[in-house]
């Protein structure tokens, strides 16, 4: 028996940014999250898998369009001709009242409505499994739901659903059916499929506890491998295995610099340096350029953005996959001109205590109940992003 763990598709999620992109980079943007699950479809179906289990977010409720909604019934379709069935719970971003007489979705699809709710059914090897979870009626979900989760049945396999956020971990988090790890664990299940957070993680390997991530990441903060957990199950033991299958990948290039560079000496390293970094899968890449000292003629090509479009009209013709430096920053080592030491030290200090997710969320209380804020904010990146902005600016006002 083997089944596929995936949650967080965002089918048709936006992508900010792209009005000076070329047409067929942001065709390939725009697709990218219908390639993923379609990629994730045909390796169900070319490796015989017996289902697949989707933790939430197939859409975002506010943004998704008829195309998203008719390509992932025909997805469901496909698999239903391949028998091969879905289990699915809707997240924080498609959360609804689940009304199974509506439903548009074809009978090989089993949605767990708004309540804990169990579905059992016999693999085809003879394999008897139990599924437990619940879909989101609205945006939030506070209450610890973990409770209402019953204890292991009489199967083969038992497996838990799951969208949701460690307690305890930020404040904001807890808008996310909170729970432990301890908690799922004291429910003897085999295996607990996550959704909610992008990055696949595993929590715990006795039993399974694991986070599949979002098989596409959507922007900057999106980066590493995407894709899902493929389950197999021999010898009365799952081994899951993570699969890629994002169609662009969201990476970092770090390159340091000294103050013989010029403009076009740097343009030549970070142009070789791409070719470098290219691989068998399309990529948006930021740079980041570290260093004690920025020329005034680099520091100017990167203001003005010549330095970014000359990279941008190279590397968009690459063949067959196409590389799309999307940002240019510059981090400098050097100590912030103008601050003395202890500056520095009621600085460090102060920005402890300031840049963390419960200060941000419970000083911008009212602007964290846009969910497009709530997520940019989701990791420490961003956090740390927004730090460093602001050390910039108290930078080049001390040379003033």
């Amino acid at each position: 028996m083997k089944f596929i763990h995936t949650a967080d598709l965002h089918l048709d999620s936006p992508f900010l940014g792209l009005q000076h992109t070329p047409a067929k980079i942001k065709k390939d943007i725009m697709q990218s999250t219908f390639a993923a699950f379609k990629k994730i479809v045909s390796n169900a179906i070319s490796t015989h898998i017996d289902f697949i289990v989707i933790a939430g977010d197939i859409y975002d409720r506010d943004s998704h369009s008829v195309q998203a909604e008719n390509f992932f019934i025909q997805q469901c379709e496909l698999l239903q001709k391949n028998s091969i069935d879905v289990y699915l719970s809707y997240g924080n971003h498609d959360y609804q009242i689940v009304n199974y007489d509506k439903s548009l979705l074809p009978n090989n699809v089993h949605v767990f409505g708004n309540q804990v709710e169990t579905k059992t059914f016999t693999t085809t090897d003879g394999t008897k499994v139990a599924i437990t979870g619940f879909s989101y009626e609205t945006r939030w979900v506070t209450d610890d739901m973990t409770g209402q989760y019953p204890s292991r049945s009489q199967v083969d396999v038992q497996i838990g659903m799951l969208h949701g956020m460690v307690s305890g971990s930020n404040a904001k988090h807890d808008n996310y059916a909170p729970f432990s790890v301890a908690e799922l664990t004291d429910k003897n299940y085999d295996y607990w499929a996550l959704g909610h957070i992008h990055a696949h993680q595993v929590l715990s390997e006795n039993p399974w506890v694991i986070y599949s991530g979002n098989p596409q990441g959507r922007h900057k903060n999106e980066t590493g491998s995407k894709g899902y957990y493929e389950v197999d199950y021999q010898n009365h033991q799952l081994q899951p295995v993570f699969k890629t299958v994002a169609a662009i990948d969201w990476e970092k290039l770090a390159i340091e610099i000294n103050q013989d560079m010029t403009a076009q000496t740097l343009q030549t390293v970070l142009v070789q340096s791409l070719k470098e970094h290219a691989n068998d899968t399309n990529q948006i890449i930021q740079i980041e350029l570290h260093g004690d000292t920025v020329t005034p003629d680099i520091q100017d090509n990167i203001e003005s953005g010549l330095l970014l479009e000359s990279l941008q009209r190279v590397t968009s013709e690459w063949q067959p996959n196409w590389v799309w430096p999307i940002e240019i920053k510059v981090t400098e080592n050097a100590v912030l001109p103008g601050m003395t030491s202890l500056d520095r030290q009621y600085w460090e200090t102060a920005a402890g205590e300031v840049f963390n997710q419960d200060t941000l969320h419970e000083l911008t209380n009212k602007l964290f109940a846009n969910q497009f804020i709530a997520d940019e904010f989701d990791n420490q990146t961003a956090i740390e992003s927004l730090k460093e902005q602001i050390e910039l600016d108290l930078s080049m006002k001390g040379e003033k």
